[in-house]
């Protein structure tokens, strides 16, 4: 066959060979996709697959988050993006002479009451210290609660930041979210709120969203290619190019999924230790809620104390603590749902914190109950079913709080240490002082502590001379109770008693001085003294808190002239409107079940709405919260309400067995 021929001869095969591939592959396609192939533009259409459903939900979630403008923060977890402790913050502000700073802490309710507060406190200076402006620092912030507040204020104080009163109030956050919120999303409890969002995807997401997206890079990539393909109407070409996609849609399907079930998969950067309250009932995680708010509150007053800051702690109100406001018919209707989440975990958990009303105080701390600032207040204050009040509200919690930081404020009247940055700017200047036109010495700090179980303090300086003894001392004796205050003293809380140091027995030896003072015998809390430059401020200060175990002598020394209302299993003692519990030969096992208290007023109408049918009001404690062990004796003491008492019922039981012993004592009156 001539070469010619068999060019045309092989080409023709060639062409029918195609067209019959052609015309199979429009088959093939017809009965796999039910529709022929066109090669147009609506071919690509099935190619991207649809989103998984809990992969929107997340997406969805990540973008109202990002419209809340939380921040992901180093060290408070996360930040509000109008909060004033933000990235962008400023440095924070130091003391000075005519101002007065003040740190406000707290969730939301302390935000939205911080311009209020701030109006407030400039009236009352303006009537009494005219010289000074108070300056109301928001540390707020949306959804914040404990260890945050404790973060806030450490960080503040490293950056330079100085305070003349920190003021935290909170307390419904961090019942809600640990107890709440956090368990029901598997997330340890002190983490920050809605953590799992903030942290956004994990180091295995990120890689897995990361081949997520190559490939429908490569799927967008192969489908604007077959665009400008010439082939793109050749349904052979248009069969492989879609059976290459769908593998790709398939892989994409594939990996949403993995990335869906890694999204709700357990992972320490968005639940945290898997130790915690996630499988315990929800008493037991409210209890654990309420003691760590404690703790967090014991925290901030010692750094408080460090920085040479008043701290004060308030209990923010809220209308599921029963008694606490009369609803007015709108509150009632909108802003009152017991039933739900709000209102269930709150109405359960504000007992629990209340329960530290006591303890705190205990603990040196300004603490205010100011649940019931309300309770005269039937008109509408609450404007949401949470927490938050109105304008009119917000007025009455400012107002509230600055009357309780009057004897603080007062006290700041006078001249004021330096504040730590201040300090340390100062002991770069030569270390002397200018009194009476003389230049002395800076007088060292002492070594100050209780002696004689508590009842003397001592002083103590190593290397001392007598030019450091000069200069006056003064001592602040802060009470359990401020009604043991000479009336003089209790409007600024505490007692003071300035003394030259030579007046209690200084003692010199080897260049060592040292003097005891006699402390009242009235029960204190703590004391807080120093030596100060008159008309110029402390020169070193020092707070002490009273050991737990000398609260306890003190109280068992004060039960000694006494007779016991009742004897049993514990001596019980009336006294200073508290029950004492008290054995003289105690062991831990005596203490370890549960005690119960029954109050029965005498008038029912003092009980809240709840416990009316009842009778009387309880008071189930823990021992251990309550006092505790020393010398082998036990002693715990009940605070009582301020209500008049028919009688009281108490004794120790064992859940499903019941009683171990009980008591009934008629009221102290």
């Amino acid at each position: 066959m001539p070469f010619r021929k068999k060019i045309l001869y092989y080409g023709l095969m060639l062409v029918l060979i195609l067209l019959a591939s052609e015309g199979m592959a429009r088959l093939a396609y017809y009965a796999a996709y039910g529709t022929g192939y066109g090669g147009g533009a609506e071919e690509i259409e099935y190619i991207t697959p649809p989103p998984i459903s809990n992969i929107s939900a997340k997406t969805n979630a990540a973008t109202e988050y990002a419209a809340a403008r939380k921040v992901t923060h180093p060290f408070y977890g996360f930040v509000n993006g109008s909060s004033k402790h933000d990235l962008n913050a400023p440095l924070p502000r130091q003391r000075r002479e005519d101002t007065v700073v003040i740190g406000l802490l707290g969730g939301s309710v302390a935000m939205n009451v911080t311009p209020y507060l701030q109006d407030a406190l400039t009236r009352w200076f303006a009537a009494n210290q005219p010289s000074r402006q108070p300056i109301v620092i928001e540390l707020a912030g949306r959804n914040v609660r404990q260890p945050q507040q404790t973060l806030i204020v450490a960080y503040t104080l490293l950056r330079g930041g100085e305070f003349d009163l920190i003021v935290n109030l909170d307390g419904f956050n961090e019942l809600i979210d640990s107890a709440a919120f956090q368990p029901q999303a598997g997330v340890f409890p002190s983490f920050p709120f809605q953590w799992p969002r903030q942290v956004s995807l994990t180091k295995a997401e990120l890689l897995r969203a990361g081949q997520i997206g190559a490939l429908r890079r490569e799927q967008a990539r192969r489908a604007a290619a077959r665009e400008t393909s010439p082939l793109r109407w050749s349904a052979l070409f248009g069969l492989a190019h879609r059976w290459r996609q769908e593998r790709i849609a398939a892989a994409i399907i594939q990996g949403n999924h993995e990335l869906a079930a890694m999204a709700s998969a357990y992972t320490l950067e968005k639940h945290g230790p898997r130790s915690g309250l996630r499988a315990e009932g929800e008493t037991e995680r409210l209890q654990a809620a309420a003691r760590f708010w404690y703790r967090g509150s014991v925290a901030l007053a010692r750094l408080a104390a460090v920085a040479g800051a008043d701290y004060y702690h308030f209990l923010q109100p809220n209308q599921y603590v029963p008694g606490s406001k009369p609803l007015s018919p709108e509150e009632r209707e909108l802003y009152y749902k017991p039933e739900e989440l709000h209102g269930y975990f709150a109405a359960r958990g504000y007992p629990l914190l209340q329960e530290f009303n006591q303890d705190l105080p205990g603990q040196g701390i300004n603490y205010f109950d100011l649940t019931g600032i309300f309770v005269d207040h039937p008109e509408t204050l609450y404007k949401d079913d949470c927490c938050h009040v109105n304008p009119r509200g917000d007025e009455l919690l400012a107002a509230a709080m600055a009357q309780r930081l009057e004897p603080a404020l007062r006290r700041l009247g006078g001249a004021r240490p330096a504040g730590p940055v201040s300090a340390l700017n100062a002991a770069r200047r030569p270390a002397e002082i200018t009194a009476g036109g003389s230049r002395q010495r800076r007088p060292p700090d002492f070594q100050v502590s209780f002696q004689d179980e508590g009842k003397q303090l001592r002083y103590v300086r190593e290397g001392c001379v007598p030019g450091d003894l000069e200069l006056p001392f003064f001592l602040h004796l802060i009470p359990r109770e401020v009604g043991d205050l000479p009336p003089d003293s209790r409007e600024y809380g505490f007692e003071n008693r300035d003394f030259s140091f030579e007046r209690f027995g200084t003692s010199f030896t080897h260049k060592r001085c040292a003097a005891q003072i006699r402390l009242p015998d009235y029960p204190i809390t703590a004391v807080r003294t120093g030596q100060y430059l008159p008309g110029r401020g402390n020169l070193w200060s020092v707070e002490l808190i009273i050991p737990a175990r000398l609260k306890l002598r003190a109280d068992y020394a004060a039960l000694s002239a006494m007779q016991p209302a009742a004897r049993d299993y514990f001596d019980l003692y009336w006294r200073d409107n508290r029950l004492i519990y008290l054995r003289e030969s105690c062991a831990a096992a005596d203490t370890a079940a549960n005690f119960f208290l029954h109050i029965v007023p005498e008038d029912i109408a003092d009980l809240p709405a709840e416990r009316r049918a009842a009778g009387f009001a309880y008071g189930g404690f823990e021992f251990d919260r309550q006092g505790g062990h020393f010398d082998g004796k036990c002693l715990a003491a009940v605070a009582l309400p301020d209500y008049p008492i028919a009688a009281l019922r108490t004794g120790q039981f064992v859940p499903g067995q019941g009683e171990l012993w009980s008591v009934e004592l008629p009221g102290e009156g």
